[in-house]
C-alpha cells in the first residue's frame, strides 16, 4: 500500500515515514503544498497523510482539489488545529479522518489502515434502485441517465440511508457516520436537516423525490423495494 506524507516539520515527517515503512507501507513525502499537489495528482496513493499548516499554503486546499478530481485516495489530516470548527471543516471538505497533534504513531497507523479498509469496501460498489443508481467508488448518482450534482455530505448521507433502506435512521446515527468521534461536539443537528432538504430537492427535480421520507422527531428513511 502506498502513502503520501505531507508534513513540513522534518523531524516529525521522518518519524512518521520510518514508522509506517516498518509497518509495510511504501511511503513518499512532500514538505510543501506545491509538491504535494503535483505528486497527488500525477500518482496514485492509497492514503494521503496531510498537515494543514504548510509553508506555501493551507493543506485544506489539497483536500478540496483531491475530492474535486474524484480521487479514491483516503485522506487523514494531522494538525495542531484542534477546534471543532477546524475538524468539521476538514471532514466536510472530504477528509476521511482528522488526528490532532501531538499524536501516537501507533494511533496514526491504525487510523490510516481503517481508512484504507473503508475505501476498499467501497470499491466498485453500486447501489441499484432501478431509476436511481449510486456508484459508491466514483461518488456518482444517476437518476435515469442524468448525473446528479451532489455535495460530499449530500452524497454521504444518501449512501448511508440507502445502505439502510426501509429502516428508520436517527439523526444521531447520521451525525456519527458523518463526523465519527466528533459528533458529540456538534451543537445541533441543523446541518443534517439542511443537507437532507437540499438532497431531497435535487432528487425530486430528477423524478426521484419519493425515496427519502422524514420520520418526525426521529430521523429519516430511504424507502425502496
Amino acid at each position: 500500500m502506498k502513502l503520501l506524507v505531507v508534513e513540513d516539520e522534518q523531524n516529525l515527517r521522518e518519524l512518521i515515514l520510518r514508522y509506517l515503512r516498518k509497518e509495510g507501507f511504501l511511503s513518499e513525502w512532500a514538505d510543501n503544498l506545491k509538491d504535494a499537489y503535483r505528486k497527488a495528482i500525477n500518482h496514485e496513493y492509497d492514503c494521503v497523510i496531510l498537515d494543514l499548516n504548510l509553508p506555501d499554503g493551507d493543506g485544506l486546499k489539497l483536500v478540496k482539489v483531491l475530492r474535486e478530481n474524484r480521487t479514491s485516495a483516503g485522506i487523514v489530516i494531522i494538525s495542531a488545529r484542534d477546534t471543532i470548527d477546524d475538524r468539521i471543516q476538514g471532514l466536510d471538505l472530504g477528509a476521511d479522518d482528522y488526528l490532532i497533534k501531538p499524536f501516537n504513531l501507533s494511533e496514526l497507523n491504525a487510523r490510516v489502515k481503517a481508512v484504507i479498509r473503508r475505501k476498499a469496501q467501497q470499491f466498485s460498489e453500486v447501489l441499484d434502485f432501478g431509476e436511481l443508481k449510486l456508484r459508491v467508488d466514483s461518488r456518482e448518482v444517476l437518476a435515469g441517465e442524468q448525473l446528479l450534482k451532489l455535495t460530499k455530505k449530500e452524497f454521504d448521507i444518501l449512501v448511508y440511508l440507502a445502505r439502510n433502506k426501509n429502516r428508520v435512521v436517527t439523526k444521531d446515527s447520521i451525525a456519527e457516520y458523518l463526523w465519527g468521534d466528533y459528533m458529540d461536539e456538534a451543537v445541533s443537528f441543523d446541518f443534517i436537516y439542511a443537507h437532507v432538504k437540499n438532497l431531497r430537492k435535487k432528487l425530486a427535480d430528477h423524478g426521484c423525490g419519493d425515496y427519502l421520507k422524514t420520520v418526525y422527531g426521529i430521523g429519516y428513511k430511504f424507502v425502496a423495494n
